[in-house]
């Protein structure tokens, strides 16, 4: 899709939304609002879609704090409660519940008349603080040409010949603790069943695998044939077969892992109001598919998938039952445990 064609599209978006919401104001127009978020392509998509919204309609300038890690965005909220300098601020799933135990984030009003597209949103996305604006799905990625028989389940992973050459992310990736729920589902246990899910690190540790820090890395050990398996998302397994390297991305029969990156509003925002809008056009169906475009990451509104030419619909289109087949992992449980599970993880990986 070309970018003026978005750029159209979002600012529609943000004509369409800002009318219904004036009713309900109850503040003047600020000058401008702060968003905390990723940089890179993320933060150009947010820009080029709902920050052009907003700003087109309203012409409230929207400034981006790309600087500061996920973690680092919860602390910087906290510091300012008493005087609030943000507005909204974007993480992914397994950090919000840091996010509302450290009470930096409002609570969700879904009976905002600034928040009408949370009625095209799958429910499944709607959270008490936060609602997703994008999602993926972690299984399993692997090599067509250097793997015989194909993967159809998590368990599949620690078969023997696929020793040494596995690729998993690390404990501090963002999705690191996932290996033990991983582990307790492909053991055929309840995915909070933590014992049955290190008893089966113990076991992935004697394949000898790759153990990264990052996303790029398990991409690139993958397009180096360092890797022949291992854990990806939908997304990003798109991104390395255009790089030309034979994967393929396997929905795994104990499920795959939901993962999705949403916004919330800053506790204590002096512009709630417009920080509602902000959210609202997160969940546009109009401007989500600047994200896909960017990442092959699916919308949360169910319109979206409509604004998208046929080739990335079919890239990022989940079937009813695969999209039931999804497993939520409990966040807030596993934040609770991120500590103990971390000392746990290095302590049996630095065994092995």
């Amino acid at each position: 899709m070309r970018r003026r064609s978005f750029l159209k599209s979002a600012a529609l978006a943000g004509a369409a939304a800002l009318p219904l919401a004036r009713a309900g104001f109850a503040a003047d127009k600020p000058a401008e609002i702060v968003v905390m978020t990723w940089g890179g392509l993320w933060g150009n998509a947010l820009k080029d879609g709902v920050d052009a919204a907003i700003e087109a309609a309203s012409g409230i300038k929207v400034l981006q704090d790309r600087g500061a890690s996920p973690v680092e965005r919860i602390t910087k909220l906290k510091i300012n409660l008493d005087h609030q300098t943000f507005d909204a601020f974007q993480l992914h799933d397994g950090l919000w519940p840091l996010a509302v135990k450290e009470g930096v984030v409002e609570p969700i009003d879904p009976a905002s008349p600034r928040l009408g597209n949370l009625k095209n949103v799958y429910p499944r996305f709607i959270h008490s603080h936060w609602v997703a604006q994008i999602f993926s799905a972690i299984g399993i990625t692997y090599n067509t040409k250097l793997v015989k028989t194909p993967p159809a389940a998590f368990a599949d992973l620690w078969r023997p010949e696929f020793k040494g050459r596995i690729v998993l992310p690390d404990i501090t990736h963002s999705i690191g603790p996932d290996i033990i729920a991983i582990g307790a589902l492909a053991a055929g246990k309840d995915a909070k069943d933590a014992d049955a899910g290190f008893e089966m690190l113990k076991r992935m540790v004697g394949q000898q695998p790759i153990w990264v820090k990052d996303t790029d890395s398990i991409m690139n050990a993958f397009r180096d044939e360092e890797a022949v398996i291992g854990l990806l998302y939908t997304s990003q397994t798109f991104t390395v077969q255009g790089w030309g390297t034979p994967v393929k991305w396997v929905f795994p029969a104990e499920g795959a892992i939901a993962i999705s990156w949403g916004t919330g509003i800053a506790k204590n925002t002096k512009n709630k109001d417009w920080a509602e809008v902000y959210l609202n056009l997160t969940l546009d169906a109009k401007t989500q598919p600047f994200f896909t475009k960017a990442f092959n990451y699916p919308g949360t509104n169910k319109g979206s998938l409509a604004e998208l030419p046929p080739e990335l619909q079919a890239r990022v289109r989940y079937s009813d039952d695969e999209l039931k087949r999804l497993v939520e992992l409990d966040q807030s449980f596993m934040a609770d445990h991120r500590a103990e599970w971390t000392d746990r993880w290095n302590r049996i990986v630095a065994a092995g």
